[in-house]
Formats: structure tokens, C-alpha cells, sequence
């Protein structure tokens, strides 16, 4: 089998895994900036996010895990240096990260795949204002449903109890198209909240 077809039947088999555990195209609702068939998942099918101390790039001995995030919606963009589409999208990215408040919603990149100086000078070029997870052998980025090489860009939303609430894969459209996703997740978090108890 040659190594492109074996791509896209990863890519495809991931897209398939997201389909299955997210709302239908025909069942979302359609949101105001974001494009057609994405939309929050419904909250009994979300899964959590790994929960794994990652370092954090350029910064020794720095580490991570979601769980210190928790209480926030968090946007996790899986990129590399060498990814053309990351490229174009990081500016989004970038603009989004300014539109939202520090203290409802959380950034995190994660670099896969790459070399750390690349990486690092991939952050200085586009002046990155949020923290990458330095993941060079696709480990951690593997455990979100296959999220590797051949999948990149894909952007992760988890809600604020550290579940994956929503995904996007490819570059966002524009900033606005994040920062709507964001919303969703928060207001369908909020929506939960205020949801009367059962009998």
C-alpha cells in the first residue's frame, strides 16, 4: 500500500471517529461563524482529555497537563513548524486567543512531530502569545483519537470539565470562526448548569 493512500485512510478513519461521537451535520445547529456540520457535542458522549504533564516548549523543566486548566474552556491546536496550513491559520489563532477573556478561556498548542529549534522559531516569527506542549514523538497528540502528521492542522475545544466538546479539523476559517466554537462550548457548558435535576 503506498504511503499516501495509507494517509488518507487515516485521515479518514479519524474523521469517521469524530463523526461518530459528535452531533450529525444534520442534527447542528447551525452557529454564526462557524461553518456548516461543527457544533459542540452533546455532553454525555464527551470523553476526557488525556491528563498527561507535558513540557512545555521552550521552557526547561516547564510543564503542563490539562488538569491545571480545568474550569475553563481550553482550545488545543495540534501544529508543526512545517505544516504550510499551520502557518496560514496561526495568525487566526493569534487573534482569536485577544478576543477572549483570560479568565473563561485557556490556549495551548502542541507541536508534534518536529524539531525543537524549528519550533521555537516558529513561535518567535508568529509571536505565539500562549504556551505549545513540546510532543516530538506524537505520543501525547496520539491518545485524541489518532491526531498525528497527516491530520494537521486540527484545532481540539474542551469544555471546563477537561472534555473534548468539540473539534476542528483543517485550518479555522478566520478568527471569528475560533472565537464562535469557543462561545458554543462555553454557553453549552452554561446550558448544563442551568439544567433542572431529574427526578
Amino acid at each position: 500500500m503506498s504511503r499516501v493512500l495509507t494517509g488518507l485512510l487515516a485521515a479518514l478513519a479519524l474523521v469517521a471517529t469524530a463523526c461518530t461521537s459528535s452531533s450529525s451535520a444534520a442534527d447542528c445547529e447551525d452557529i454564526p461563524g462557524v461553518r456548516p456540520g461543527v457544533c459542540p457535542i452533546a455532553a454525555e458522549d464527551r470523553q476526557p482529555a488525556p491528563q498527561d504533564a507535558m513540557p512545555v516548549l521552550g521552557e526547561d523543566g516547564g510543564e503542563v497537563t490539562i488538569a491545571d486548566l480545568r474550569g475553563r474552556v481550553v482550545v488545543v491546536n495540534f501544529w508543526a513548524s512545517w505544516c504550510g496550513p499551520c502557518r496560514v491559520e496561526q495568525p487566526h489563532l493569534n487573534a482569536a486567543h485577544g478576543m477572549l477573556p483570560d479568565d473563561e478561556v485557556a490556549f495551548v498548542g502542541v507541536n508534534i512531530e518536529d524539531a525543537r529549534a524549528n519550533a521555537l522559531a516558529h513561535e518567535r516569527e508568529f509571536d505565539i502569545p500562549y504556551p505549545s506542549l513540546f510532543d516530538p514523538d506524537n505520543v501525547y497528540a496520539s491518545r485524541y483519537g489518532g491526531v498525528g502528521a497527516r491530520t494537521i492542522p486540527t484545532t481540539l475545544f474542551l469544555d471546563e470539565q477537561g472534555r473534548v466538546a468539540a473539534r476542528l479539523f483543517g485550518s479555522p476559517r478566520d478568527a471569528i470562526e475560533v472565537v464562535a466554537l469557543a462561545e458554543a462550548v462555553l454557553a453549552s457548558g452554561a446550558s448544563a448548569d442551568a439544567a433542572p435535576a431529574g427526578p
